[in-house]
């Protein structure tokens, strides 16, 4: 092969096509990564900056244990360098709850453990009475004990549908709809009953706000140095403008340093701008890019760090939500019309909980974020920005007081950083296209686009479950398809 030929191409650095890159190259295949920033990682990039190291914007791992990445490293050969930041058996105090129930004046602010297996901590947050608690049990009871089969019968069923056949307490009701918004980026009225409580059985049974010492650009790191290690080559700071198509299959792709060639081209960019902008929609049948278009992008997480000049946090998560402050579409629309609510949720990392060195010695660095649009331009997020600080100061006035600096991310940095915008009112989604009803389960769109060799991964196609996870796994998935389609092409030829 030339210089400047491989057997897959794959563009861009997010965990989908990192998982899926280095995959190839340790089984063998011939892998180029071709990434437009000279950063990496996608939207599971860190920062390391004037001695603190934190994510764009708050993550949290689910499942802690047993998800993708877990997979990946013990493939590549290399398990000892998988080191979630919290052991298991950690007795610390981890998450802190601020909830304000309908009714009340103030928030209740609770701490407790990671383990999910006493409810106590969270039905005192919200002083659940014995009745509501029972309830509740019986609710969550159900929930673990449904099956995969029963999971891919509610693919068509919204969460807010499976609720409404339930006697649910008002403020388990709530806690839902902040998860739904916080976990999947979605209304509780929108989101698939099917991947919200895949979500949740993960998250209570293999654990959830899984986090990394370095932040999430420890799996990006760890994955890059086995790609080059394995041979596999890697260019950082060259913008894919094409991907090229001859007789309905791919031959490589054109760029700002070039053309490169390959039979297999692997794309992170998102659907949508693979098949409307990349590959060019006069490539696919009419219905299919009507089918792409039509896909309705997840919502965006909107960012302020705080730069704290002492050590005032004690635990590692930090989540705020009250009776009126989740989205549903009505609520959300009402906000995307520039009705900002009295509240907003909030979902927050301390990195410094889990790595002493996100921060100097006597500092520390809080990560928080509400969701908001996915458009790079969109208009409420300055005023969301304001409500965020106006909470912090009201909740958590030593947090504020201890604040020498901050920082805004958008949706705008987070396109920057990830997926162009190619269909209105998306680029800056902090998943990928939405885990709704029409697009999840039996729906969800496939990996293997129509074209021969063309393949998409990322949280866009070919997985289920969270986040960095869904996208993991796609790259798994992926790797498997490409590789069959490899060992056929060969032997056709």
């Amino acid at each position: 092969m030339s210089n400047n030929t491989y057997e897959v191409i794959v563009i861009g650095s997010g965990p989908g096509g990192l998982a899926c890159a280095t995959l190839l190259q340790k089984r063998g295949v011939k892998t180029l990564i071709v990434e437009k920033n000279e950063v990496l990682g996608g939207k599971m990039y860190s920062i390391d900056a004037d001695g603190y190291a934190y994510d764009l914007f708050p993550h949290g791992q689910v499942p802690t244990r047993g998800n993708a990445f877990e997979q990946i490293f013990a493939e590549l050969g290399c398990s000892e360098d998988f080191k979630p930041a919290l052991d298991v058996d950690d007795q610390r105090e981890m998450i802190t709850l601020a909830y304000k129930r309908a009714g009340w004046k103030n928030y209740k602010i609770t701490s407790q453990k990671q383990a999910l297996t006493d409810a106590t901590g969270f039905f005192n947050s919200w002083e659940a009475t014995p009745e509501e608690q029972e309830k509740s049990m019986m609710l969550i009871g159900e929930m673990l004990s449904l099956t995969a089969e029963d999971l891919a019968k509610l693919d068509r069923v919204t969460m807010e549908e499976w609720l409404a056949e339930r006697d649910v307490p008002a403020p388990l009701y709530s806690y839902m709809g902040f998860q739904a918004n916080a976990s999947l980026a979605e209304p509780i009225d929108l989101v698939s009953a099917s991947e919200m409580i895949l979500i949740m059985q993960q998250m209570m049974l293999q654990g959830g706000g899984g986090q990394y010492k370095g932040g999430f650009a420890m799996l990006t790191n760890v994955m890059v140095r086995e790609f080059e290690k394995n041979g596999g080559t890697l260019i950082k700071g060259c913008r894919v403008n094409k991907v090229i198509v001859e007789d309905g299959a791919v031959t490589g792709i054109d760029t700002d340093k070039g053309q490169f060639k390959a039979p297999v081209v692997v794309s992170n960019a998102g659907l949508q701008p693979t098949v409307i902008k990349l590959v060019g929609e006069e490539h696919f049948d009419k219905a299919y890019v009507n089918y792409v278009k039509s896909l309705v992008p997840g919502w965006a997480f909107t960012s302020v760090r705080y730069f704290l000049n002492k050590p005032v946090m004690k635990t590692g998560l930090y989540v705020m939500w009250s009776d009126d402050s989740w989205y549903d579409m009505e609520r959300y629309k009402k906000m995307k019309d520039g009705n900002i609510p009295e509240e907003v949720i909030l979902f927050m990392v301390n990195h410094k909980f889990f790595d002493p060195d996100a921060a100097p010695e006597g500092k520390q660095v809080l990560v928080s974020g509400t969701v908001c649009s996915a458009n790079p331009e969109a208009k409420e997020i300055e005023a969301l920005w304001k409500k965020m600080d106006e909470q912090m100061q009201q909740v958590f006035p030593d947090i504020w007081e201890a604040t020498e600096r901050k920082e805004y991310t958008g949706p705008r940095e987070i396109s920057n950083l990830t997926r162009d915008s190619v269909v209105k009112g998306s680029g800056g989604e902090c998943v990928g296209l939405a885990q709704i009803v029409g697009q999840c389960g039996i729906d969800k769109p496939k990996s293997e686009l129509p074209i021969r060799g063309l393949y998409v991964v990322g949280a866009d196609a070919g997985a289920a479950g969270m986040g960095t996870h869904q996208s993991g796994l796609s790259g798994m998935y992926a790797t498997k398809q490409i590789q069959r389609y490899l060992a056929a092409r060969a032997k056709a030829l």
